[in-house]
């Protein structure tokens, strides 16, 4: 489901930010002067974390892989939380 974005990066990311679960996910809106912004989107499960970053037609991995649509943050955020969640979970000292 698409939906109705201004092509600014930093509201897809605000919007990609929204779209995932706060109980799930931990979100992070990087910015700064000369900085192009970026979401940190961190696991309160697997405690992995993940950049992501937007231009006015997509979202991206921070490798540089296509995500989905920038007025779709839906996708976004169903492949975010699915990488995240596949992440290997921390070890623990019983």
């Amino acid at each position: 489901m698409t939906t109705s974005v201004p092509h600014d990066p930093q509201i897809a990311l605000e919007s990609l930010a929204a779209a995932l679960d706060p109980g799930e996910f931990i979100t992070a809106l990087v910015t700064g002067t000369g900085r192009r912004a970026c979401l940190t989107v961190t696991s309160r499960r697997a405690g992995a974390d993940e950049s992501i970053y937007a231009d006015r037609s997509s979202y991206w991995w921070g490798w540089g892989e296509r995500i989905a649509a920038a007025d779709d943050p839906l996708t976004a955020a169903h492949k975010v939380a699915t990488l995240l969640r596949a992440a290997p979970q921390p070890a623990h000292d019983w």
